[in-house]
């Protein structure tokens, strides 16, 4: 989801395109009637903020904080259900 930056509406992702390995340009449409308006944004890697280990060493305790994301997005018992 984008915002329009002409009228400030929730934009709609309608396709994207694929111009390098790490450059997409997405293609939005304004959800505002009266607005409409088309446009493109670019959507690419800025920098890479950690390098995983080649190892197959878990991360060290603590390194992502507990409240950084909801539980549902961790690793260990993401489905809890009977078998």
């Amino acid at each position: 989801m984008f915002v329009c930056p002409y009228c400030g509406a929730n934009a709609r992702t309608r396709t994207s395109r694929r111009l390098s390995e790490f450059t997409i340009r997405q293609y939005h449409q304004c959800q505002n009637l009266e607005c409409s308006e088309s446009f493109t944004t670019l959507n690419t890697v800025e920098r890479r903020v950690t390098k995983r280990s080649t190892s197959s060493e878990p991360l060290p305790p603590g390194f992502i904080p507990s409240d950084a994301f909801p539980a549902s997005h961790y690793g260990n018992s993401q489905l809890t259900l009977a078998v």
